[in-house]
């Protein structure tokens, strides 16, 4: 699911760029079609070994959960770390197309994408293929690292789709890694019976930064095109392109200075063992 949340914009500019709004439209219905035919018909679920399920309200669940990560300061942390990436990078989703259209247009703007998605894959096979290892919020923590000391840099500078797409090579190639050994760590380290509850409660914790993000990108972005200050860093460019790289080199320091921070936290340090 962290995949995809990211995902989503890069495989979005890629569609459009090569087939307009037509084609993203045809290409989310038919994904949709796929995801609904194969949960309807492709997957069964065991039956549970005991019988009676708890009943339990909505409200008793979610402080249920709550109260775990309350007393589990390593999840705890790791959920606030991914929410504040969460954050940065839906504000990079949001200053993308503002910093690649105006210099390279539809077709450079689809092509970062197409090669963010191809980045992911190659990702996603290196996360089959490796072996598992043995220090997995290192692995999260550097994968994120890799992903925010890059690529916003090479956007922020970069003036084509050359320096783009190494940033999305180099930005979005650890975010499978990262996202498996995301999963695997929590699921060692809740009890299942508590699976649920603690799902629940660090969905909206992690993934509420979001549409905060997407909403505070686009502000800044507006607001530092119409700052004349702005033409006093030429490093970026002129008019909202280069409003949007300056955003997304800021965005750099502050996601690279966040994963070096919580790559020190001993809460999450300690779900290593």
């Amino acid at each position: 699911r962290q995949v995809v949340n990211l995902a989503t914009p890069a495989l979005a500019a890629a569609v459009l760029g090569f087939a307009g709004l037509p084609g993203v439209i045809a290409f989310d219905l038919a994904t949709f079609a796929v995801a609904a035919l194969t949960l309807s018909f492709g997957i069964r679920l065991p039956k549970a070994a005991d019988s009676a399920p708890r009943e339990e309200s909505l409200l008793a669940a979610a402080r249920a959960g709550l109260r775990f990560l309350w007393r589990h300061a390593g999840i705890l942390h790791l959920i606030l770390f991914l929410a504040g990436i969460n954050l940065i990078a839906s504000m990079y989703n949001a200053a993308l197309p503002a910093r690649t259209l105006p210099l390279a247009g539809q077709a450079g703007y689809g092509l970062v994408g197409s090669v963010s998605g191809a980045a992911m894959l190659a990702g996603s096979a290196l996360a089959v293929l490796l072996p598992a290892p043995k220090r997995r919020a290192r692995v999260i923590c550097g994968t994120l690292l890799l992903s925010m000391s890059t690529e916003n840099f090479l956007l922020a500078l970069g003036r084509s789709p050359l320096p783009w797409c190494v940033g999305a090579v180099l930005g979005w190639i650890g975010i499978p890694l990262m996202n498996a050994n995301l999963d695997a760590l929590l699921r060692t380290s809740l009890p299942l019976e508590m699976q649920g509850r603690v799902y629940a409660a660090r969905n909206a914790l992690q993934f509420f930064t979001i549409p905060l993000g997407y909403l505070l990108g686009g502000a800044l972005v507006d607001a530092l095109s119409a700052s004349e200050a702005l033409g006093a860093v030429p490093l970026f460019g002129a008019g909202q392109s280069g409003a949007a790289g300056a955003l997304l080199f800021l965005l750099g320091l502050a996601g690279t200075a966040l994963c070096l921070g919580f790559s020190q936290d001993r809460a999450i340090r300690s779900l290593e063992g």
